[in-house]
Order: C-alpha cells, then sequence, then structure tokens
C-alpha cells in the first residue's frame, strides 16, 4: 500500500499548527518543568522553616512563623502555575487536533499526539540549546538567559514545530492500495487469423 500524498492545504494546515501548537506545548512544558521545580523547593523551604519555629522559641519562632506563612503562600501560587502549564498543554493539543481535522488530515489525533510526545522529549534538550545560544550572543548574565532564551525559543520553537508536525502529518497519511498495471493488450501477429 502506497501512502497519498497530502495536499497543499493539508500541508500548510501542518506547518502552521506545529508553529502555534507547538509553540503553546512549548512554554507550558517549561513552565510545567519550572513549576514542578519550585513546587518541591517551596515545600522543602516550607518544611524548613516550620521545623525551625517549633525549635527555636520567643521571637525568631514568629518570625519564622511569618516567613512560614510566605513559604505557604508561594506553594499556592506555584500550584497555581502548575495547574496553568497543564491547561496550556491541554490547549495546544486540542488546537493541533482541530487545525488538522479542519485540513481534512488522516488520523489528526494521532498525528498531534505523535508530534507532542516527540515534542516533550525534544524540548528538554532544546531548551538547553536554546540557553546556551543566548550566552553565546551576550556576555550579560540577565540579558542572555531572561531576555534572548525566551526570543530563541519562540523562534526555534516555531521552526522545529513546524518541522516536526509536518513529519508527522508525512507518517500519518492514509494509505491507499497500490495501482496495479494493467495487463499488456496483446496485438494479433501478422499472419495469425
Amino acid at each position: 500500500m502506497a501512502a497519498a500524498p497530502l495536499t497543499r492545504n493539508q500541508t500548510q494546515s501542518a506547518v502552521i499548527a506545529g508553529a502555534v501548537a507547538h509553540t503553546m506545548f512549548q512554554t507550558g512544558w517549561f513552565a510545567f518543568g519550572m513549576s514542578l521545580a519550585a513546587l518541591i523547593a517551596a515545600s522543602l523551604f516550607g518544611g524548613l522553616i516550620g521545623a525551625a519555629s517549633r525549635t527555636f522559641g520567643g521571637e525568631t519562632s514568629a518570625i519564622l512563623s511569618g516567613i512560614g506563612t510566605g513559604a505557604d503562600i508561594l506553594f499556592w501560587v506555584v500550584i497555581a502555575f502548575l495547574l496553568a502549564s497543564l491547561i496550556l498543554i491541554g490547549l495546544s493539543i486540542l488546537v493541533s487536533g482541530w487545525m488538522l481535522s479542519a485540513a481534512g488530515l488522516h488520523r489528526p489525533w494521532r498525528a498531534t499526539l505523535a508530534a507532542v510526545g516527540i515534542a516533550a522529549l525534544v524540548d528538554i534538550a532544546l531548551f538547553w540549546i536554546y540557553l546556551g545560544i543566548a550566552n553565546l550572543l551576550t556576555d550579560s548574565p540577565i540579558a542572555g538567559p531572561v531576555l534572548l532564551t525566551p526570543v530563541i525559543a519562540l523562534v526555534g520553537g516555531m521552526l522545529i514545530g513546524s518541522l516536526l508536525w509536518w513529519l508527522m502529518a508525512l507518517a500519518h497519511r492514509e494509505r491507499v492500495p497500490a495501482v496495479a498495471a494493467p495487463d499488456a493488450v496483446l496485438e494479433p501477429q501478422e499472419g495469425a487469423e
């Protein structure tokens, strides 16, 4: 069985869906990772402050208790960011699936989930690559990681997403039976009646 070629509309939709959905997914994925790390840090910090305030008495305990309250608030802020990042990841999947479905792509949701799965693995390495490129472009310890990395990640995410979604659209094309060549028509030989 041969794969049916992608139409121009399907190709354009896959490229645009990749640029849009991967940018959304990448942002949610990075936010999820950072929120998860912050959640672990806030939990540890809050636990340490709570233990220290119980150990010490008097004014030290009151100060540490106040800091512990701040850590509790930070914990819930991080939980909110964690949930928002999961919502953004879910929205990226929905947007991609809808765009590929609207273009008439065969198995749009499979193509979307395959692209998102690969992107989840690739984006971990890409984060460090974007950070390295940003650090190469500037000597500033703040401008590189804080200002340039998001810009590089935005451009890189759109390019990588377009390529990845296009490849997944190609991989999930409809299979059609190969057309067999018609039998050769035999012409009567001369002298045969």
